[in-house]
């Protein structure tokens, strides 16, 4: 009895968990137009907020367990990837933020 609860428990806990591991695979997000300038803008904002950023053209980063890749053509595509997130946040919400945050930069 208490193998077959142990085994029901692990069958469940594993499919729950690779449940968790596909929503957290959000769409990667394409920007076009970005101007190095806007490009600059979203790191200075991204910093000014503690957010680490590594230097360069991509990159990864996270905060309060949420981790993104970046990457910026140097010219005018940018791509953001949401690639974990706390269960409770969808990748729809989680790309609203995103696109805000990056409208915000595009605009100046």
């Amino acid at each position: 009895m208490i193998v077959s609860l142990l085994a029901i428990y692990l069958v469940f806990s594993l499919g729950l968990a690779q449940a968790q591991n596909e929503e957290n695979d959000c769409k990667p997000l394409k920007f076009i137009n970005v101007t190095p300038d806007a490009f600059e803008c979203m790191k200075k904002k991204l910093q000014d907020y503690g957010i680490e950023v590594p230097p360069g053209n991509e990159g990864e980063m996270s905060e309060k367990g949420v981790i993104g890749s970046f990457e910026w053509d140097g010219k005018s595509v940018l791509t953001i990837t949401i690639k974990e997130k706390p269960f409770w946040v969808s990748c729809e919400t989680a790309d609203e933020r995103v696109i805000l945050f990056v409208d915000e930069c595009k605009g100046k």
